[in-house]
């Protein structure tokens, strides 16, 4: 009988950490809007820190976050940018709508799959996504999507938990697709990007990358 309590914890445990992959997967309703900005703020800071620094957004560019989150990129970006405005792509309405009430119109926000985002081809100068790679269902076709939106000289920079690193946390156990650097330079040649694969802090990887240059004849 002793046993019970011990098993209840354990499913209880287990049910929590689910939940909360699902969120950081799509944040969604309350929980999405209250407490996945601030989490995802904080235990992404460092990535987004890096991201931000490497990307080097320069004034009048036209920049997306795909992804966003809790939004401490585009906060970190709009300044930069401007006189241009920062754009931000989530799939999540809970987030789109945390962004809205917090900036209103002063960053733009869209709701839209990544892999079939609204924009003209060569539309942007550069893109970032931090810890989205996970949830692609296909990480090639979105990283095509990223490269038709990218003008020919547009860089992007994803940052990425290292795979032997993230593979020991119980909530990659749920919804997460993990993926070696050797598999990420694979991704990347497939869909047309030149790239360069960094460490940055501890587990994290920071890809910066360009679209191949099209030799003549080819498509």
């Amino acid at each position: 009988m002793t046993i019970l309590p011990a098993l209840i914890l354990i499913v209880l445990l287990f049910a929590f950490i689910y939940a909360l992959a699902r969120q950081l997967a799509r944040p969604s309703g309350w929980f999405g809007r209250r407490v996945m900005t601030g989490f995802l703020n904080y235990g992404n800071r460092s990535m987004i820190s890096a991201v931000v620094r490497l990307l080097d957004a320069k004034a009048g560019e036209t920049i997306v976050d795909v992804g966003f989150g809790g939004g401490y990129a585009l906060e970190l970006i709009a300044p930069k940018v401007i006189p241009a405005r920062v754009m931000g792509v989530e799939i999540s309405n809970a987030m789109i709508e945390a962004a809205k009430a917090r900036w209103g119109e002063t960053i733009e926000v869209q709701l839209a799959d990544a892999a079939a985002m609204p924009f003209a081809d060569g539309f942007f100068d550069g893109i970032i996504s931090v810890n989205t790679i996970y949830f692609w269902n296909n990480p090639v076709a979105v990283l095509q999507e990223f490269r038709r939106v990218l003008r020919p000289n547009g860089r992007l920079v994803l940052g990425i938990g290292m795979k032997e690193m993230m593979r020991w946390s119980p909530l990659t156990w749920f919804g997460f697709r993990l993926f070696s650097s050797k598999e990420i330079e694979r991704m990347l040649d497939a869909a047309g990007f030149e790239a360069i694969i960094q460490r940055a802090g501890l587990g994290e990887l920071i890809v910066v990358a360009r679209p191949r240059l099209q030799k003549l004849g080819t498509p």
